[in-house]
């Protein structure tokens, strides 16, 4: 039974780490690429996720921009991180705090549930906005990479379960 179990954990743990890898992936071109184009009397600028950010800044919106600073880049890069510790403390097995983690688990899947909020702002943005000649936003290619990589988190945590990280402590417990 011993041999079979580290397979069955490894197998446990193949979706939430290929969708985690994806998902830290898909970061890249969505802080890299534009996530949306204005367009202002003639004037175009396209951002991404960070320089849409200095610009808000700029501007004298500092609860705005440290706002999407937070929601757009710290909390997607930290939720992979949480989600790799996750899965590296479930691969290794014997894990010493299991109540830990699983509240970790717990709070990342909390934060999923309003990952998309950004994604949902660019679209209501893109349809809010058109002025014709004046003025109109369109989103960018760098949006949809964010929702993919948004959407592979929220698989990775799902697809993770929890219970792996107290096998361990199940089984000192019946020795």
């Amino acid at each position: 039974m011993s041999r079979r179990f580290p397979r069955l954990k490894s197998e446990r743990l193949a979706n939430p780490t290929a969708f985690a890898i994806a998902a830290a992936a898909m970061l890249v071109p969505a802080n890299v690429l534009p996530i949306l184009t204005t367009r202002t009397m003639g004037q175009t600028r396209t951002d991404t996720i960070f320089s849409g950010t200095v610009e808000l800044w700029r501007q004298d919106f500092w609860a705005i921009a440290a706002i999407v600073f937070i929601a757009s880049i710290v909390i997607p890069v930290l939720k992979l991180m949480g989600l790799g510790w996750l899965l590296v403390a479930a691969r290794r097995g014997n894990v010493r705090d299991p109540r830990r983690l699983t509240r970790l688990y717990e709070a990342l899947d909390f934060i999923g549930r309003w990952s998309m909020l950004d994604v949902f702002l660019v679209a209501f943005l893109a349809g809010l906005v058109r002025f014709g000649g004046l003025s109109n936003i369109e989103p960018g290619e760098g949006i949809a990479a964010f929702a993919l990589a948004v959407v592979l988190t929220a698989l990775a945590t799902h697809a993770f379960d929890p219970r792996v990280l107290w096998r361990g402590h199940a089984m000192e417990a019946v020795r």
